[in-house]
């Protein structure tokens, strides 16, 4: 697969379209596709964050640069949608590479480039990446990991009748967060009093909140804060304001540019005060409970759904020290409540949602099949596939299991974090897949999978088994069948996977 990615960013974009963008790449380099870049050289951007992570970059140069910052959206191209499109075309057709997915990532873009490009490149899956829903779209797919937000709210601006990903279930975020989700969530379960203050307005921070911020808490006295890091991006014009500020403080303060572990910093810390940007949904996924503070007017939306859920938010044009101070001590008193609430606003898996909607793989009847992992509310699904006739008749075990074992086999299996469970789902859910450790000389997993008897014969086991492979590319995996099974035995054998034995075969490393 060839993936074009169009995003920006600039002092009054920001750096979280570009990141995000990073984020989805990195996933899709992983199944196989190759990733390039085409982005303006807006003043303030992160092009080199693009070069670092290693994927190829085509620049689009802007005429003219300004130092400030621009409030409207749909300004932040600077630049005509028709000259753009037409940039973007030349470019990609310079690489001598047909695209076969296309994503752009820009509020400044909308149906007017986005249909230019399409007829272009009309085999190309054409994916948007939109946060507004405020003006119309001609995608193949759209997501919009907006808090709350609903697919039906583009009823009206969904020109090409595109499938539309809605809610922070489809947050782009690095999966480090998610690695490291439940150890963060057990440290903070132990804590009685937050000590740890993280302070991150973003990746560019134009208007230095975060000065303003420290100027606030210098007036106010937390006893409890023992530490206090500032996290700023390599863009942001006002660091060296915000390290003087930092050594002349009377609490221990210290600033980090342009990180890296985000992830481990945020399993460090104990509460925050934070930007409304992706960084928002990554607080989540630790368990992070925060002040959120949104910086800009695309972010209103964000704020108004997390207020009405009960989390603690302020606005960036009206921030002062008596909203700073009552804020910080809301959260402090109700820091468990905030915490259970962040944690339960975003899981960290909406990569592994989204590019299995971007990577289609069909069961014979054109639906796409994809992975979800299961959890505790599959109990009961898992275990009516278990008792099924077919289930049984090529298992180990033959017998039907007991309930109580079955459910404490299951939380069992959901608790080891070695392994992979999966439910299958095709239009709904409709099986089981499962990658256990193994210890074999050839093979790092052992793959199980089960269907319901009205899902046989229609291609959806062969289609599980690739996203499986797709998933976990760099896997080495080992199927175990017995030799009486003949419609596994080939099932199998047209995937690639090569026969060690009567029973056993192993999949090919790609």
């Amino acid at each position: 697969m060839n993936v074009f990615l169009r995003t920006d960013s600039s002092l009054s974009i920001g750096s979280g379209h570009i990141i995000r963008c990073l984020n989805l790449a990195k996933a899709l380099k992983k199944t196989g596709a190759q990733c390039l870049f085409i982005s303006k050289d807006h003043r303030g951007n992160i092009l080199e964050k693009i070069r670092e992570e290693n994927f190829p970059l085509k620049v689009i140069t802007v005429p003219e640069t300004s130092n400030h910052y621009i409030r409207d959206e749909k300004s932040w191209l600077n630049g005509s949608q028709t000259d753009d499109a037409e940039q973007f075309i030349a470019l990609v057709t310079e690489s001598s590479i047909a695209p076969d997915i296309v994503i752009v990532d820009h509020y400044s873009l909308d149906h007017e480039w986005e249909a230019r490009v399409k007829a272009r490149f009309p085999a190309a899956h054409l994916v948007i990446i939109d946060d507004l829903c405020n003006r119309p779209h001609c995608s193949d797919l759209l997501i919009d990991q907006t808090f709350q937000r609903s697919a039906d709210e583009y009823a009206l601006l969904n020109n090409n009748n595109g499938k539309i990903l809605a809610g922070t279930k489809y947050a782009l975020i690095n999966p480090d967060f998610s690695k490291l989700r439940n150890q963060s969530i057990a440290r903070k379960d132990r804590l009685i009093l937050p000590k740890k203050l993280m302070l991150t307005m973003g990746g560019v921070d134009a208007h230095n909140v975060t000065g303003k911020i420290l100027g606030f808490l210098e007036q106010l006295d937390f006893k409890n804060i023992e530490k206090i890091t500032a996290i700023l991006g390599a863009a942001c014009p006002h660091s060296a304001e915000i390290k003087r500020l930092a050594e002349q403080s009377k609490y221990e303060i210290e600033v980090f540019m342009n990180v890296s572990n985000m992830a481990e910093l945020m399993l460090e810390h104990d509460f925050a005060i934070g930007a409304m940007g992706g960084t928002t949904w990554e607080r989540c996924v630790m368990g992070l409970p925060a002040v959120n503070v949104a910086i800009a007017d695309n972010q209103n939306t964000i704020a108004k759904n997390l207020a009405e859920a009960g989390a603690v938010v302020l606005s960036a044009d009206k921030l002062d020290c008596s909203l700073m101070n009552n804020a910080l001590n809301h959260l402090i008193s109700h820091y468990h409540d905030q915490r259970i609430l962040a944690m339960s606003i975003c899981d960290g898996q909406g990569l592994s949602r989204n590019i299995q909607e971007i990577v289609i793989i069909p069961a014979k009847d054109g639906t796409n099949v994809t992975l979800r992992q299961a959890t505790i509310d599959d109990i009961d699904f898992v275990f009516q596939l278990q008792c099924e006739p077919k289930t049984r008749q090529f298992a180990r075990n033959p017998d039907v299991p007991a309930y109580e074992g079955h459910v404490e086999w299951m939380l069992r299996r959901l608790k080891a974090v070695d392994s992979f469970f999966y439910i299958i789902e095709h239009n709904d859910s409709c099986g089981v897949i499962r990658l256990d450790p193994l210890e074999h000389s050839l093979a790092q997993y052992e793959i199980s999978i089960f269907l319901t008897s009205a899902c046989h014969g229609q291609g959806i086991a062969s289609a599980a088994i690739k996203r499986t492979l797709m998933l976990h590319k760099n896997a080495t995996i080992l199927a175990t069948v017995l030799p009486e099974n003949n419609a596994s035995q080939q099932l199998f054998k047209r995937l690639g996977f090569l026969k060690l034995s009567p029973s056993e075969y192993i999949s090919e490393k790609k």
